[in-house]
């Protein structure tokens, strides 16, 4: 799958994306509110594997694309939503941008884009965002796209893969289709 917004292509994942995303995640800057040491190299290649082998699978329900810069396709950073279940018709997001690339409008440009994926390609009615409470930029972003927040989960311990670490402060919060479709005007 490809997307294209104004500066922004949203592609699949290559091997070679590896060292860009590597690199980024080393970023003291991108760290700060991931409460966790960088990233290795090794974990890098097993989120890039994952991303290809959600390309692969049909019916697909995970979307976890490369946001690549249009003129000179240098990796800017990914963006995906995905699905457990299709029938529930709710899907989560999630968004990282390289530090070198924040604010200047890139987030907001593949978040609108991954919204769409979510809500026509997957066809959810329910889009949930989690965000750390002192990540403001996010929580402006979220905002300014028509997400609600509807939970502030207080510090405390993490689960499933973030077991071992305390987790900050964190925003969960809602989109629904047609808050989403009376919005679409903006984007």
């Amino acid at each position: 799958m490809e997307k294209l917004t104004e500066r922004l292509l949203l592609r699949e994942f290559t091997k070679q994306d590896v060292d860009a995303i590597a690199e980024f995640r080393r970023d003291p800057r991108y760290l700060e509110y991931y409460y966790r040491p960088p990233y290795t190299r090794a974990e890098c290649v097993r989120f890039v594997n994952e991303c290809i082998a959600w390309s692969k699978k049909s019916p697909r329900s995970k979307f976890q694309l490369a946001i690549a810069d249009r003129a000179n396709g240098v990796l800017l950073g990914d963006c995906g939503v995905r699905t457990e279940s299709m029938e529930r018709r709710r899907g989560d997001i999630g968004y990282e941008l390289s530090p070198v690339y924040w604010g200047q409008g890139f987030a907001s440009e593949a978040v609108r884009a991954i919204l769409r994926v979510g809500f026509e390609n997957l066809g959810l009615d329910e889009i949930e965002a989690r965000c750390v409470v002192a990540n403001k930029r996010s929580v402006r972003l979220l905002q300014r796209l028509g997400f609600a927040a509807t939970e502030r989960i207080p510090l405390g311990p993490g689960r499933g893969g973030f077991a071992d670490r305390m987790l900050p402060e964190r925003y969960v919060f809602l989109l629904d289709r047609d808050q989403w479709i009376e919005r679409t005007h903006v984007f």
